[in-house]
C-alpha cells in the first residue's frame, strides 16, 4: 500500500454552528465560498460533485452527516490517483465556530508533492473565503479580485469578428463603462471589442476571467481592442470592486429596488413617446432584435432571476437560465404584440420582483452571502443591463426614424 498523509487546517468564524453545517453541505452555499458549481444530495451515502471554472474537478459521497457537529465524505479530483478523505468538525466557541479540517489518505510520495500543495492552497483559500462570506457576505474570489468596470453586451465569435474586420479568434463586445473606473479613465466606449488583456487572448468570457485573475487592485493592464476596425492599445488602472449597500431588511431592499425600477421606467418611457408600432418592429437586419423583442429580453432575464432567487428560497441550486433564445423571445412578443401591451408586461414583471424581495424569508436574509447576491443581482446587475438596453433601444428608433423616413 503507497504511503499517505494528511493535511490539517483549522479557522475561526463568527458565525453558528447551524450557519457553517449549511455552508458545507448546500449545494447553493457551496458554491458560494468554495466552487464554481455543485451537485450535491445531503444524505449519507449522497453524491458530491464540485467544479471550478479553471478546470478542476473532485467526487466524492457523504460519509458522515450530523448536523452542527461533523461532515465526512470521500474525495478524488481531476487526475489523482486514489480516493482520500475529507472530515470537517465543528466546535463552538464563545463567538462563533472553530472549523477543523483534515484532509486524509493523501498519496505521500514525491510524486504527488504537486498534488499536496495544490490541495494545500485550495482549503487555504477556500476557508478563508468560508469566513468571509459567513461573516460578511463577501466573495473574497470577487471582491479582492482586480475591477475592470467594463459593461459587457456580449461575445463576438470568431466569424463575426471577420465580418467587423478584427484580427482575433473573437473577443468581449463592451456595451460602455462603469463611471470613476479604469476602463473609464481609459476611454473604453460601448461597442469597443476586447481581444487580449496583459497578453492573454480574451476571445470569450472564459478567457477574459482568466485574464483578469493574476491582477489585483492598483495594478495597471495594457488592454488590446477594435473599434470601427481599428486596433488600439491603452494601459488601463484596476480598482477594487465596489461593495453595494445593500438594505438590511427585505422591506427595505424591495423599496430600494422599486425606486431604481421607478427611475428606470421613467428613462423607458420617455425614450418610447410616441414611438409608432412600425418603429417598434424595425430591425435592422435579420439578426437584430427589434425593440418588443429587446423588451422581452429583459422580461425573460427578469423571470430568470426571479426564479433563481425562488430556487435559493428553497434550498435548491439554479444552473443559469436560458435568457436568450429566440423561441422564448418570440414567444412573448406572440402574446403581447403591440408596444403598450409588451411595456405593461415589463413593468408589471418588474412589481412581482420588488414583491418576491419584500417577502424573502428570515432564513434567506441570515445567509449573508445568499442576501447580498440577491440584492447585488437586483440593484446592480440588473439594473445595468436595463440600462444598457434603454440606451440600445434609443438608438436603434433613430436608426428606425431614418430608414423609414426615407423607405
Amino acid at each position: 500500500m503507497s504511503e499517505t498523509t494528511e493535511l490539517t487546517f483549522t479557522q475561526e468564524v463568527q458565525a453558528a454552528p447551524t450557519a457553517v453545517y449549511y455552508a458545507l453541505t448546500n449545494g447553493g452555499a457551496l458554491r458560494e465560498w468554495l466552487c464554481t458549481n455543485s451537485q450535491v444530495s445531503t444524505r449519507v451515502g449522497g453524491r458530491l460533485y464540485l467544479y471550478w471554472q479553471q478546470g478542476y474537478y473532485a467526487a466524492g459521497e457523504f460519509q458522515t452527516l450530523e448536523p452542527d457537529k461533523e461532515v465526512v465524505y470521500t474525495w478524488q479530483g481531476k487526475n489523482e490517483p486514489t480516493v482520500s478523505t475529507v472530515t470537517f468538525t465543528l466546535e463552538p466557541t464563545t463567538d462563533g465556530t472553530r472549523v477543523n479540517l483534515v484532509h486524509s489518505n493523501v498519496p505521500a510520495d514525491d510524486n504527488s508533492a504537486d498534488l499536496r500543495q495544490s490541495l494545500k492552497e485550495g482549503w487555504d483559500a477556500g476557508l478563508a473565503n468560508l469566513k468571509a462570506v459567513l461573516e460578511t457576505g463577501l466573495d473574497k474570489r470577487i471582491y479582492d479580485q482586480a475591477f475592470l468596470g467594463i459593461l459587457i453586451a456580449g461575445q463576438v465569435t470568431a466569424e463575426q469578428a471577420d465580418d467587423l474586420g478584427i484580427d482575433a479568434e473573437g473577443g468581449i463586445r463592451i456595451s460602455g463603462t462603469m463611471a470613476e473606473t479604469g476602463a473609464a479613465a481609459a476611454g473604453l466606449q460601448a461597442n469597443d471589442v476586447i481581444v487580449d488583456m496583459g497578453g492573454s487572448v480574451t476571445k470569450d468570457f472564459n478567457s477574459l476571467r482568466e485574464a483578469i485573475r493574476p491582477y489585483r487592485a492598483g495594478d495597471s493592464v495594457k488592454v488590446t481592442y477594435y473599434r470601427d476596425g481599428e486596433r488600439k492599445q491603452v494601459v488601463m488602472n484596476l480598482m477594487t470592486r465596489p461593495v453595494p449597500n445593500i438594505p438590511a431588511t427585505p422591506a427595505g431592499l424591495a423599496e430600494a429596488v422599486r425606486e431604481l425600477y421607478d427611475e428606470l421606467d421613467e428613462q423607458l418611457d420617455e425614450v418610447l413617446a410616441n414611438v409608432t408600432e412600425a418603429e417598434a418592429n424595425y430591425r435592422p437586419d435579420e439578426d437584430s432584435w427589434n425593440v418588443k423583442e429587446l423588451l422581452a429580453h429583459l422580461i425573460t432575464t427578469e423571470r430568470g432571476t426571479q426564479m433563481g432567487v425562488a430556487t435559493q428560497v428553497t434550498d435548491g441550486v439554479l444552473d443559469g437560465f436560458p435568457n436568450n433564445p429566440p423561441a422564448w423571445v418570440r414567444s412573448v412578443t406572440a402574446v403581447y404584440p403591440t408596444l403598450a401591451e409588451i411595456v405593461e408586461l415589463w413593468k408589471r414583471t418588474e412589481a412581482e420582483t420588488v414583491a418576491l424581495l419584500a417577502n424573502l424569508p428570515e432564513s434567506v436574509v441570515a445567509r449573508r452571502a445568499s442576501y447580498h447576491n440577491i440584492g447585488n443581482n437586483f440593484l446592480t446587475g440588473l439594473a445595468t443591463h436595463t440600462r444598457s438596453h434603454i440606451g440600445e433601444i434609443q438608438t436603434l428608433l433613430a436608426t428606425a426614424r431614418e430608414a423609414l423616413e426615407t423607405a
